[in-house]
This record gives structure tokens, sequence and C-alpha cells, in this order.
């Protein structure tokens, strides 16, 4: 194997190196990011999970019934409001155990209701507490039932959840900026020679220095492009495994990230690259030997 084709064998693995590991970081970046802009989405869509049911009287006239209805759909903490008759509840019922329990009850013993779906920002156990308190009042409101531990459970893992989101994200960028630098210098490391043979031939070092981080900045934007291609992969791939978040609704913000990872990826690369070549054009001949 000739000379020349073992340096280009040599030059592109260096490159390969630089190129592979910073699209894997960036890549992960890029994912920590979304969630990071999103995690406030992503909670309120959970905390939309819980529902609040009204049990109503037999006795309730269906104006009473109507008026409830259109009171709680006008409310200003109500996202949505579904009625659901006994006759309703029983064959959802039905169809999950299997079997009809009014063949030998004789009758149906479950009661309308009313599910209601509340937005975020009222998922509390004051708001909810104070709400059931309220409507308990009303002579053909029966019983008001929520989860009041999965509220209190849900609202405590969304805050821990924020916070240590918060801790990895700049725990990982920092490991992002060492990996890719140290990266970056190993690269530039296998070209010391180079360095050193065209400062012998009288070469300027802003001229030798410039190539150098125009070729890396090059590789950083390919691996930001490549790690945004995968991310969008990702989306698309949760957008059909849980199609009730709209992962695509804050476009802003994913314009946002992609912009910042490239940024981020060009101005690493170039600093880098830049530091790297500085230290070996000041290093003598006798050192590089």
């Amino acid at each position: 194997m000739s000379a020349t084709r073992i340096y280009k064998r040599r030059l592109f693995a260096s490159y390969f190196s630089v190129f592979s590991s910073s699209t894997l970081v960036l890549f992960v970046l890029s994912i920590l990011g979304f969630v990071l802009l999103n995690s406030q989405s992503i909670a309120n869509y959970f905390k939309e999970q819980v529902t609040m049911t009204v049990f109503l009287e037999d006795e309730t006239k269906e104006m009473e019934r109507e008026q409830l209805v259109t009171t709680m759909r006008l409310a200003p903490f109500t996202r949505v409001v579904r009625f659901v008759s006994k006759e309703t509840a029983a064959s959802e019922h039905r169809a999950t155990i299997g079997e009809d329990f009014m063949d030998f009850l004789g009758y149906n013993p479950l009661q309308d209701a009313l599910d209601i779906g509340l937005k975020a920002d009222f998922v509390t156990t004051e708001v909810l507490d104070s709400l059931s308190d309220v409507m308990e009042q009303k002579p053909f409101i029966s019983e008001v039932l929520y989860d009041r531990p999965l509220i209190v459970l849900l609202n405590q893992n969304i805050q821990k959840f924020g916070f240590w989101l918060l801790v990895c994200s700049c725990i990982f960028i920092a490991i992002a900026l060492l990996l890719i630098n140290h990266s970056i210098k190993l690269s530039i490391y296998s070209k010391r020679l180079i360095i050193q043979t065209m400062l012998l031939v009288g070469a300027k070092k802003s001229f030798i220095r410039r190539p150098f981080i125009w070729r890396y900045m090059g590789l950083g934007a390919l691996s930001a492009l490549l790690a945004l291609v995968g991310f969008v992969g990702v989306l698309n791939f949760l957008m059909q495994l849980v199609p009730q978040i709209n992962w695509w609704e804050n476009q802003f913000s994913i314009i946002v990230l992609a912009a910042a990872i490239l940024s981020c990826s060009l101005l690493i690369c170039g600093i880098s690259a830049w530091f790297a070549t500085h230290k070996h054009l000041r290093l003598t001949y006798d050192i590089i030997y």
C-alpha cells in the first residue's frame, strides 16, 4: 500500500472521528433541548388527562342537567365536558368486563354523570377541592370524584422533572463541549507535521490556521444537519407513537432549537480548531519530535 493511500486513509479516519462524535453529541443535545423547551407542554398534556366526575341524582331534571353542562362548558377552567348517561355507562362497563351485570341485578345501579376535563393550569388540589365543595352544594349532585393523590403526585413529579432536566442538560452541554473539542484536538494533532512543514517553507500562521478552521466548521455544519435530520425522524416517530400530543405544535421553538444547534456546532468547532492549531503553531520543530 502506497504512502499516499495510507495518508488519505488516516486523514479520512480523523475527519470521520470528529464528524461521528459531533453528530452523536448534537443529536442527543437536540433531543434534550427539545424536551427542555417543551417540558411545560408535555407536563400540561399529562395534567389534562385528569378527569373530574360529577354524579347526578336519578331525580335530576333535564333542565337542571343541561344548565349544569352549559355552565361547565363556559367556565374558564373547563377544557371539555362529556355527559355520560347511565345507559351509556352500563354499555361501557359491559364491554369492559365482558358480561351484562344487569342480568343478575335486574336494574341499572349506575348514575348519570359528567366527565369534566380541566385545563392544565387549574389541575391543583386547591382548585379541585374548592370546585368540589361548591358543586356538592347543589341538591341534584350526589357526588364529585377525582383522583386527589394522583394530582398531588403529578404536580410534585413535574417540578422535580423540570429541575433535573435542567441539571442534566447543563451537564450534557459541558460534556458535548469537551468531547467535540477533544476530537478536534486529536484530529489536528495527527496533522502536526504538516503544520510544521508549512511553517518551515515560510507560510504565515494565519494562512496555515484558516483552512483548518473552515474545514472543521464545515464538518460541524454537516454534523449539525445530520443530527437535526435524526431529530426530525424522532419527532415523526413520536407523532405515530403518541398521536395525542402535537409534537410539531410549537414550530417556533423547533426553529430556534435548530438554529441554536447549528450555531453551537459552528462555534465550538471553529474555536476548538483555532486553539488546537494555534497550540501547534507555537511548538518548535524539536518539541514536535
